[in-house]
């Protein structure tokens, strides 16, 4: 059987899984791991190339295929062979930016080559995120609504994940789920805190206890990204007050009801789409910006990273200075 397995942070354990699989239905399995940026690739293709009527089974996997240029035509190579004694595993590591975003993503050709062949397994970030709500739902018998808010507050590891859940399982000793009540005794991800601190900041103009945090965890790359989410939704709604697709003062139900079906295409995150409350919420504080500044902060968000990420300037210096000049007119 061939397998491609692609993807970022999830990939080494989905790779492990399979293997733990496959060598629990192929016991003593003799396995050849080679790793194309060290150049292997050519062992690996001679390897799957070499067939005895007398041999047993084995595992072949090549590693960091990603570092492979000619990979579609490797993959085309392969198919020219006899694999029925074969376990073949390629696996390709996407790396992503400080946004999320794969900037080595797995060429259409490559997977259209490696489909020919056998599985394709994808092990992606923002698809473990629906895998691990879809779990506290099922889990914690709670609504979808209440599935995502908790996974936002622990992040996106499943491990972690299954472990607070089982924490809360004993906690309610089979009472009603309350988000409210289980916190204190869970575990909170940086991204949940930092993403509250933001609010704060852009909300009250805190800046004290924000940049007392970003001191002690060093989540600066975070923070902007948390912040550029942040201004764009906000800039949006003022637009869309603009154009009249928002009025003044709207009732939550009202918002609800008829307006955010017509204008939720433009709230999606790598969640799917931002439910109508959170986003409700942000029109409370959308009042207290113009569009002139939003436009000039996220200019000035722009201007930070690309000199952060050229060597301009510090992480901290740059956001630091972002925080302390953020000043609305």
């Amino acid at each position: 059987m061939f397998y491609f397995i692609y993807g970022d942070i999830p990939l080494p354990l989905k790779y492990e899984e399979l293997l733990e699989k496959i060598k629990k239905s192929n016991p003593n399995i003799p396995t050849k791991i080679y790793d194309a940026s060290q150049g292997e690739e050519e062992n690996f293709l001679e390897s799957i190339s070499i067939n005895s009527m007398f041999a047993s089974k084995e595992l072949l996997v090549l590693k960091r295929a990603e570092k492979y240029k000619k990979l579609d035509q490797l993959l085309k190579i392969i198919g020219d062979y006899d694999l029925g004694k074969k376990e073949i595993i390629i696996t390709y590591e996407e790396e992503l930016n400080d946004f999320g975003k794969a900037f080595n993503e797995v060429g259409k050709k490559v997977l259209t080559n490696a489909e020919k062949l056998g599985k394709i397994i994808v092990a992606r970030k923002s698809m473990e995120k629906k895998g691990v709500q879809f779990f506290i739902e099922k889990e914690l018998e709670v609504s979808e609504y209440e599935a995502e808010k908790l996974a936002e507050v622990l992040g996106d590891d499943f491990f972690k994940v299954k472990n607070e859940v089982e924490k809360i399982k004993n906690f309610l000793g089979g009472k009603n789920f309350i988000l409210e009540q289980v916190l204190p005794i869970l575990s909170i991800s940086d991204e949940y805190n930092l993403k509250k601190l933001v609010e704060e900041f852009l909300n009250s103009d805190n800046k004290g206890v924000l940049l007392e945090y970003l001191k002690k965890t060093k989540e600066y790359m975070l923070f902007l990204y948390l912040v550029s989410e942040e201004l764009n939704l906000i800039l949006k709604l003022i637009s869309l007050k603009k154009i009249g697709e928002l009025g003044e003062n709207m009732s939550y139900n009202d918002f609800k009801a008829n307006v955010y079906e017509k204008i939720k295409r433009y709230f999606k995150n790598n969640r799917g789409f931002i439910r109508e409350y959170p986003i409700f919420l942000k029109l409370k504080y959308a009042s207290l910006f113009n569009e002139l500044f939003l436009l000039e902060k996220i200019e000035d968000l722009l201007e930070v990273e690309f000199l952060i990420k050229n060597g301009g300037i510090e992480e901290s210096i740059g956001i630091e200075k972002f925080i302390i000049e953020f000043k609305r007119g």
